[in-house]
């Protein structure tokens, strides 16, 4: 049997932990039903085909989490975490360009200054990383946000490493995902998770994804399905030869809410229909 000891938390990190994050309740009320917004300590999970506004949509939300207030951000701290090596910190500029007015350099440093970026490369980095958070989360009491992309990247390399015992294909991402959950409910942290739809069963053209829930199939550790409180299934629609949409259904796991929402992504970032 293993033992893990943590180190004794001081009153002042306890503070910090516990008072210092900002709510990030209003980071974007479009996507979910008037009466069932996300809190701190809650897991989302942003669930679709590649190619379905998934990354995009973690730029919107980063961008509203580090804006200052006077230019429509929370003004609070993010950290992403890459391991699809998908992050553009160009692209993000752009967005947040964009979206303040009369922009100077000085303005987008000061929003950058509210980023941190990881990026991993196997699970067992990732959950290195995730064992190292609690330092850094005790330091930053305005970090609020945290951002995977994507928490399947792995998921072959896990199963081919793991040979042929069930349990052990699972065990790195059983062990990232309930290290996540006690990040996230310790620090009052507001957790956004990308998946890849590796499982789905479609049949036809895969840009007329219509409805994206009826053929998910979980296919991620148990620890995992029992985290996330949101999922929200992302799928792209042709409306005609040049027109390109996007879609997003949010539903609450508990409370069972749904809420569907038509979005475009341009070089501004992602704009509601």
């Amino acid at each position: 049997m293993s033992c893990q000891v943590h180190p004794a938390e001081s009153g002042t990190e306890l503070l910090a932990r516990l008072e210092g994050r900002s709510s990030l309740k209003e980071i974007e009320p479009t996507l979910f039903a008037e009466e069932d917004t996300p809190a701190q300590g809650h897991i989302l999970e942003l669930h679709g085909p590649e190619g379905t506004g998934k990354t995009e949509m973690l730029y919107h939300l980063t961008a509203r989490c580090i804006l200052p207030r006077g230019s429509g951000g929370l003004e609070a701290e993010a950290l992403f975490i890459d391991t699809d090596h998908h992050f553009d910190l160009l692209r993000l500029v752009t967005v947040l360009e964009h979206r303040l007015p009369g922009s100077s350099e000085g303005c987008v440093r000061a929003c950058l200054r509210r980023l941190w970026v990881l990026r991993c490369v196997s699970s067992t980095q990732l959950l290195l990383t995730l064992h190292s958070l609690p330092e850094l989360l005790c330091r930053r009491p305005g970090l609020s946000l945290l951002l995977l992309d994507s928490l399947s990247t792995f998921y072959w390399m896990d199963r081919a490493l793991g040979g042929e015992n069930a349990r052990l294909q699972e065990a790195p991402l059983h062990h990232c995902a309930k290290l996540l959950e006690q990040l996230v409910g310790a620090h009052r942290l507001l957790l956004f998770a990308t998946t890849q739809d590796l499982m789905q069963r479609r049949h036809g053209d895969q840009d007329q994804v219509r409805d994206p829930e009826p053929n998910y199939r979980p296919y991620l550790c148990q620890a995992w399905q029992r985290a996330v409180r949101y999922r929200l299934f992302f799928s792209r629609h042709h409306d005609d030869e040049h027109s390109l949409r996007f879609s997003v259904v949010s539903r609450h796991l508990a409370g069972h809410t749904v809420k569907r929402q038509f979005f475009t992504v341009g070089e501004t970032g992602v704009r509601f229909c």
